[in-house]
C-alpha cells in the first residue's frame, strides 16, 4: 500500500511539473524577416506575477477572417495591430483599426478581426492568465475595449514623445499599464534602470539596441525585450529615423 502511494505522488509530481510553464528569460526574443508561417511565436511561460504568458505574431491573409471566443474562466488577450487596417468586431460592435491600434478582452467576450485589403494584415496576440485570477476585479475596471492608433494622444517631449494608454486592473492583474514611446535618432530612452514590475518592450517600427544586464541585444521591427524583475535595461535608437515601441508593465 505504501509503495502504490508512492507511486501515485511520484505520478502527481511529474504530472504537475510538466503542467507548469517554464520562466521566460530575459532576452531580445525576433521575428526573421522570412518569417512565412500564420502564427510566429515570440515567447511562451510564466513569470514571476503571471503563470502563463505568450506572444505570437498572427499573419492574416487577404480577405480572410480570424475569430476568437474566450472562455469564462480562460485566457484575458490583448492584441497589437502590426500590420493594418483590419475590421474589428469585438462583443458585435465594429471598429476600423488602423496600424498600432490595441484591443484588449476580457475572458468570455468574443473577438474577430477581419482583412479586407489585398495585402497580410499582421496582430499580435498576447495570452495573460494567474493564480490568483479574479474575474470580478478585472469586470469592475471596465468591459473590453479597442484603442485606435489615430486617437491616441501624442504628448511631445524632448526625446521624441509618449502615448499613454492605459493602466487599469484586470482579471489577472492588480495593474496593467502600457505607453507608447516615440524615440529620436541617437538617443537612449534613460540610463540603465531597474524596477521590481517585469516589463515587454515591443518594437513596432526602428531598430533599438537593448541593454538587458551586462549584455547588449539589436532590437528590430517586429521584435519583443522580456524584462525580468530588477534587472538593469534601457534602450538607444541606433538608427537615423525616430523608432516607435510600446512599453508594458504589470503587476
Amino acid at each position: 500500500m505504501k509503495k502504490y502511494i508512492l507511486f501515485c505522488c511520484f505520478q502527481a509530481i511529474l504530472f504537475f511539473g510538466h503542467a507548469q510553464q517554464a520562466r521566460i528569460e530575459t532576452a531580445v526574443y525576433s521575428i526573421p524577416s522570412t518569417a512565412s508561417e500564420k502564427v510566429f511565436p515570440l515567447f511562451n511561460g510564466a513569470g514571476a506575477v503571471l503563470s502563463k504568458q505568450s506572444l505570437s505574431l498572427n499573419f492574416l491573409k487577404s480577405k480572410k477572417k480570424y475569430r476568437y471566443t474566450t472562455a469564462v474562466d480562460g485566457d484575458e488577450l490583448f492584441f497589437i495591430i502590426k500590420e493594418g487596417p483590419v475590421v474589428l468586431l469585438l462583443n458585435k460592435k465594429e471598429y476600423t483599426l488602423d496600424k498600432g491600434s490595441v484591443v484588449f478582452v476580457l475572458p468570455g467576450d468574443e473577438v474577430s478581426f477581419i482583412n479586407n485589403n489585398k495585402d497580410d494584415a499582421a496582430i499580435y496576440e498576447m495570452h495573460l492568465n494567474a493564480e490568483g485570477r479574479n474575474l470580478q476585479r478585472g469586470q469592475q475596471a471596465g468591459p473590453s475595449f479597442a484603442m485606435n492608433w489615430n486617437d491616441m494622444v501624442f504628448k511631445p517631449h524632448d526625446k521624441g514623445g509618449v502615448r499613454q494608454l492605459f493602466d487599469r486592473k484586470t482579471v489577472t492583474m492588480n495593474r496593467f499599464d502600457i505607453h507608447i514611446t516615440t524615440l529620436n535618432p541617437g538617443l537612449k530612452s534613460h540610463d540603465p534602470h531597474t524596477h521590481v514590475n517585469e516589463e515587454i518592450i515591443l518594437m513596432i517600427d526602428g531598430v533599438g539596441e537593448m541593454q538587458l544586464g551586462n549584455k547588449k541585444s539589436t532590437i528590430t521591427n517586429g521584435g519583443a525585450a522580456w524584462v525580468e524583475s530588477l534587472i538593469p535595461h534601457n534602450i538607444t535608437n541606433i538608427a537615423n529615423r525616430p523608432a516607435t515601441y510600446f512599453a508594458i508593465q504589470w503587476n
